[in-house]
């Protein structure tokens, strides 16, 4: 995501010497590639009942992997390494949070409140213990930092795919249902606070950031905490008004530039304060719909969230697949990196299934909710290329083949959860306590 951010900077420059260089066109064209592909790939997944974010991620492993070996690999390396279009899916990124905080209804929290915190918090502590030992296992000379980070991919529950399949089911309304989204939601959170605390470890072991100390990770904590605090009690005084007033202005589209604004506004204060831009999109949603309801100007226009929906279906699947294109198959031939891919897999997978004993509600089928838990998706993948773009030592963070091996675990995890949720919350109320 640093590297993301710094290619707005050399985006501009390429954009004033396009008519000199004729490196416009080549950009053109990538970003007409991605979201073709993407979109042939989502469509291939939703017509075999799997979420569009994994056929996105396998068509560009595909495009990565297979163009190389078919066509030559200069084309494949321009677009890996072409900083606009890197901007552009971070662009895909802070939409997609942007709408996750859009949607979460922070009194599903309330209602379902005391396992839903439970279930998060162990749903957050188990993978990222198991993550790190895993990485720690098997990678024994690599930096402490480099572990934490592993454990941190697999802290997030995917809100999103789980959301979808409950909606298909019609168990949104369920205490299962409620419960799974409020602990992910409570995953989310949990995870861009453990997001900013590990960058600023890197930042700092870096020596681009303060000295870490126990009293500066309390301050990474506060700072996130304080800062989605505000946005949720922000949002509570002032998305009314600002509905309000948007809607006099008598043009519905008005309300997409009032939130695209907020979005890169709080995700820009967000990087100010030593934050991942990420936390400020997400922090933007909650402030314009803390409570879900599907923000409109008036009763007869589209939500904010239909509004955004031609831009979240440009830009996000864009991000999936130029994910998938930097991963390197061959990487994964590397002494360690499948043994790495199949533990994390695991470790994946067992971390979440221990949320189970979170669920403190005898009326809730606990593997439901456990199962629900599972997937990773679109946010352990958004982790993952934050750990591609931090450096340590001059080297990203995450190498080839550990990069690989988390996308490895986010694909297993989240082809294994739809089905298995559905299953589970197909059975018979009796069947199926838990």
């Amino acid at each position: 995501m640093a590297a993301a951010a710094a290619g707005l900077a050399i985006a501009v420059p390429a954009w004033a010497a396009a008519g000199e260089s004729g490196r416009f066109g080549p950009v053109l064209f990538a970003v007409a590639l991605l979201v073709a592909s993407a979109k042939a790939g989502g469509l291939v997944a939703e017509r075999l009942g799997q979420p569009s974010v994994l056929g996105e991620l396998l068509v560009g492993i595909g495009l990565g992997n297979v163009v190389p070996v078919l066509f030559g690999g200069e084309g494949i390396a321009f677009v890996r390494s072409e900083p606009t279009l890197f901007f552009l899916a971070e662009v895909g990124v802070l939409i997609l949070l942007f709408d996750v905080g859009l949607e979460s209804d922070l009194r599903a929290l309330a209602r379902v409140g005391p396992s839903s915190l439970l279930v998060a918090l162990i749903g957050v502590v188990v993978p990222v213990a198991l993550g790190w030992g895993a990485s720690a296992w098997l990678s024994p000379s690599s930096p402490v930092l480099v572990h934490v980070f592993v454990g941190a991919t697999l802290a997030a529950t995917s809100v999103g795919i789980t959301a979808r399949v409950l909606k298909d089911l019609g168990a949104t309304q369920t205490r299962e249902g409620q419960t799974i989204v409020g602990a992910a939601i409570v995953d989310d959170v949990l995870g861009l606070v453990l997001l900013a605390v590990v960058a600023g470890a890197v930042s700092s072991a870096a020596g681009e950031g303060p000295a870490l100390s126990a009293g500066r990770i309390g301050l990474i904590v506060l700072q996130a905490a304080l800062f989605l605090v505000a946005a949720a009690v922000a949002g509570h005084f002032l998305s009314g008004p600002i509905v309000s007033l948007t809607a006099r202005l008598q043009r519905p589209e008005m309300m997409l530039v009032v939130g695209l604004g907020l979005c890169f506004t709080l995700a820009f204060a967000a990087e100010l304060v030593g934050l991942a831009a990420i936390v400020g999109a997400f922090a933007a949603g909650l402030l314009l719909d803390p409570y879900g309801r599907g923000v409109r100007t008036r009763a007869e226009a589209a939500t904010l969230a239909e509004l955004l929906h031609p831009l979240s279906t440009l830009f996000v699947p864009t991000f999936f697949v130029l994910m998938g294109i930097q991963v390197d198959l061959r990487s994964l031939a590397q002494p360690g990196a499948i043994a790495l891919g199949a533990l994390l897999v695991v470790a994946g997978v067992l971390g979440k299934l221990a949320c189970a004993a979170g669920v403190i509600d005898r009326r809730v089928d606990r593997l439901a909710v456990a199962f629900g838990m599972v997937p990773r998706g679109e946010v352990g993948l958004i982790f993952a290329g934050i750990g591609t773009s931090l450096t340590l030592d001059g080297q990203p963070l995450l190498s080839q083949s550990v990069f690989s091996a988390v996308v490895l675990m986010v694909l297993v995890t989240t082809l294994l959860a739809p089905p298995a949720l559905r299953w589970r919350l197909g059975q018979p109320r009796g069947t199926a306590a838990g």
